[in-house]
């Protein structure tokens, strides 16, 4: 751990971005933890470690992103972060998703101590962590092979949110075609037949 002193939490609730931001430094885990409860405090933030060290502590659940919609922002300012994701969610299909982004760790909001512990330890030592109750949960559960992209993720949630075809895409910087195009595609992948049935499916399935 010699190698990584500091850490950044980013969670929208703030009451856990505190919680857990203590959590570390009541274990001696890092030197210096800092909580972040928005995507521009947290880049500010992490302009200042720029290809230093560190570990992120990361929601997947924002009010305004998702966490896979950051993962190349925080890649293009420190390629030496450390990203582990830390989440509420219960669902097979969001952990298989956020496995194929290779973040270094995927961790449950209720894991022990110990757990996030082994958790820091391993990424430390060159190896990627997935918390025991999320294998266990994926070890009872047949794969799914619908697989959404984080830009697609991005758009489900500005039609959960009742955003038009034009809202969306002046939103997204892509064109009424695109937006139209992505959703017939994300459609036929989950073999929806309608786009209320595709958010029920995103919902089901913890992605929204």
């Amino acid at each position: 751990m010699k190698n990584f002193t500091n850490a950044i939490v980013l969670d929208d609730h703030g009451l856990f971005a505190d919680a857990f931001s203590l959590l570390l430094e009541r274990y001696k885990l890092f030197d210096f933890v800092k909580a972040c409860y928005n995507a521009e405090e947290f880049f500010a933030f992490l302009n200042s470690f720029s290809n230093r060290n560190i570990f992120i502590f990361l929601d997947y659940y924002l009010a305004e992103d998702n966490g896979l919609s950051l993962l190349s922002e925080i890649g293009r300012i420190n390629r030496n972060a450390k990203i582990v994701f830390v989440t509420s969610a219960m669902s097979p299909f969001l952990i298989q998703t956020l496995r194929r982004y290779n973040p270094e760790g995927i961790l449950s909001k209720s894991c022990s101590v110990d757990t996030l512990k082994h958790c820091i330890e391993d990424i430390a030592g060159g190896k990627s962590f997935l918390d025991p109750l999320f294998q266990n949960m994926l070890n009872t559960h047949q794969s799914l092979q619908v697989k959404f992209t984080a830009r697609e993720i991005e758009l489900l949630k500005c039609f959960a949110n009742g955003e038009t075809i034009a809202q969306t895409a002046e939103k997204m910087f892509l064109s009424p075609h695109t937006v139209i195009a992505h959703r017939r595609k994300m459609m036929a992948k989950a073999d929806c037949q309608s786009i209320t049935h595709l958010l029920i499916f995103a919902k089901e399935n913890g992605l929204l």
